[in-house]
């Protein structure tokens, strides 16, 4: 028969535990501001969630020829099209700034939905100043090609999350995104 009297935990791992589950929930909220920031074209606030050196590196279904600015298909049929795979690469700040001021994600400013981390997802603090979250994160837009508005499946991707502890405050060091389905998603959960 089991033993009915409570486990001791040492006051240590104790600490350790709580440490762990506050640098999850500090990262989790900092993924639903960077939804929430991309989602109302708040740019400054959402450059200032990364650390100065962070790297944001993505592949991405090219869709520019097929949609317009305001998400309109410029063909019949999208669906029949073989979008093109391309890569993006940020390093820095400055140049996450271009990244967030280009046409491609402007376009989406008021018009889409980032749900940055859907579950399932994989948390692990690697040090006192690292943690990492592999998630998937799902972007929807608003397109008014019908006299009421339509959502428009924009993309479905997994995520690395690499955050850092900078003067006490998580940030994110880097962000590799890569689409479902494209083949690059072992890469992610590497060594966690």
């Amino acid at each position: 028969m089991a033993d009915p009297r409570p486990v001791e935990v040492p006051a240590s791992d104790l600490a350790a535990r709580i440490e762990a589950l506050e640098t999850e929930r500090d990262c989790r909220e900092l993924l639903a501001r960077y939804g929430f920031y991309a989602d109302h074209g708040m740019g400054q606030e959402w450059v200032g969630l990364y650390t100065d050196d962070a790297v944001m590196d993505f592949w991405y279904f090219d869709d520019s020829e097929y949609f317009d600015d305001e998400m309109q298909p410029r063909v019949d049929d999208p669906r029949a099209l073989d979008f093109p795979l391309r890569n993006g690469r940020f390093e820095g700040r400055d140049e996450i700034q271009q990244c967030v001021e280009a046409p491609r994600f402007l376009r989406l400013v008021g018009h889409a939905q980032y749900q940055m981390d859907g579950h399932p997802s994989v948390f692990r603090l690697m040090d006192d100043g690292t943690a990492v979250i592999v998630s998937n994160s799902v972007v929807v837009a608003r397109s008014q090609a019908h006299k009421a508005p339509v959502i428009v499946y924009q993309n479905h991707c997994l995520n690395r999350w690499t955050f850092r502890r900078v003067d006490g405050h998580w940030l994110i060091a880097e962000n590799l995104r890569r689409p479902m389905g494209s083949g690059g998603a072992e890469e992610l959960l590497a060594g966690i």
